[in-house]
């Protein structure tokens, strides 16, 4: 006569627990460092955005006006605040604008970005005769 029921024994259950336990602590910490690669991902979006907004005002500003523009300035929501130096060295006819932007919470690095602007020319090459 046979007195085994049909089903899983209390052995099988736990290693099976165990198991499930050990798949679950891996799929947390994988889980957890995705999510923080991602918050770092955005802080550095967020500092490239505010190095191309002062690289573009910088660009549209007329020549003459590049030396008086410069300067540090903190920009920024509560949470994401940043820090922008902008400096201004003219050599000739050319000016080299330089834009450090650091991020006041350090989760993600500064970014520096040079770009040279040139003096427009003193004569328009499109009038002959004026």
């Amino acid at each position: 006569m046979n007195t085994r029921q049909p089903g899983f024994s209390m052995l099988e259950v736990v290693v099976a627990m165990i198991l499930l336990s050990v798949i679950l602590t891996a799929l947390a910490g994988l889980t957890f460092n995705t999510a923080k690669q991602a918050v770092l991902n955005t802080d550095g979006t967020k500092v490239q955005a505010a190095s191309l907004e002062t690289v573009n005002r910088f660009s549209a500003l007329p020549y003459t006006s590049l030396a008086g523009a410069a300067g540090c300035d903190t920009v920024g929501t509560s949470n994401s605040r940043f820090r922008r130096c902008v400096t201004v060295t003219t050599t000739g006819n050319s000016a080299q604008v330089e834009v450090v932007t650091t991020p006041l919470q350090r989760t993600a690095s500064a970014i520096t970005v040079r770009f040279n602007r040139v003096a427009p020319a003193s004569t328009n090459p499109l009038c002959i005769g004026c």
